[in-house]
């Protein structure tokens, strides 16, 4: 199977060319939109197969007008695939730290003139102030925690903000139905900073979970009143030990509640 995807990419890239550009997006939640990259390395995002699982989330969980938080945006597919979701009476709050990342998040932001998407650039963390982020061959796992023994390491200095600090000041709506954090072991951060706003608002929250985050996340959310599951096979995690290196799913209990009724 390998094979036939390599040379499926190969045949693509060969009609699409390799140069980094602005490009239609084809198929999957963003399908429509422009969003620049190559196919050599990003060719997924342009024909629909990038992040099964959370794509999948999204279309159950997130709908027109909500308002939702990309927390570790990149350079913005899922922020394009959860903008059509929301359409223009919604509200993406697009969180993205990396100067290089953010540069490219802002252009798709533009060439596709959405302005249902606000990018805030900070690192979602636990307080506000300024910290260095990592990253070492990619700029996909820059991070406040990794990398840090690698002398080889890029260092860039960057902000912080907590979201409850931007909810509380009115800098950001803090009623959210759905939050993604993907923030290379940072997990545990970003959640302590929004620990007021998930109370309030119970969003359903997608993230992916790292060794380093995993005792945080499980705590605070558990405490909250969350239930998790496998953000791939849809099973239940009710043991901390299950809850390891992954894509999670957590859902508050009125939603986990509805969802079995509904079902």
């Amino acid at each position: 199977m390998s094979k036939i995807r390599n040379a499926a990419k190969f045949c693509a890239v060969l009609v699409l060319g390799r140069e980094t550009k602005p490009r239609r997006i084809l198929r999957g939640l963003a399908s429509g939109y422009k969003i620049r990259v190559s196919p050599v390395e990003n060719l997924s995002y342009l024909v629909g197969t990038a992040e099964p699982q959370l794509q999948r989330t999204i279309r159950r969980y997130v709908g027109a007008g909500d308002t939702v938080y990309d927390i570790g945006a990149n350079i913005g597919y899922v922020t394009l695939s959860l903008a059509k979701r929301v359409g223009s009476d919604g509200y993406v709050a697009s969180f993205e730290p990396v100067p290089q990342n953010l540069e490219v998040l802002r252009e798709n932001v533009r060439n596709n003139r959405l302005s249902n998407i606000h990018v805030f650039d900070f690192a979602a963390s636990e307080r506000e102030g300024q910290a260095i982020i990592r990253f070492a061959e990619n700029l996909s796992t820059a991070s406040l925690v990794w990398h840090r023994e690698n002398k080889s390491s890029t260092e860039v200095p960057i902000k912080t903000i907590a979201v409850d600090d931007l909810v509380e000041t009115g800098a950001l709506p803090g009623r959210p139905k759905f939050v993604k954090i993907d923030v290379e072991g940072a997990e545990g951060l970003t959640l302590l900073g929004m620990r007021r706003t998930l109370a309030a608002a119970k969003p359903v929250v997608f993230i992916e979970c790292s060794e380093i985050g995993r005792e945080t996340t499980w705590q605070l959310l558990r405490q909250l009143g969350y239930r998790c599951q496998s953000a791939i096979s849809g099973r239940d995690v009710d043991s901390f030990d299950e809850y390891r290196h992954s894509d999670f799913l957590w859902l508050p209990a009125e939603r986990t509640m509805a969802v079995g009724r509904a079902g």
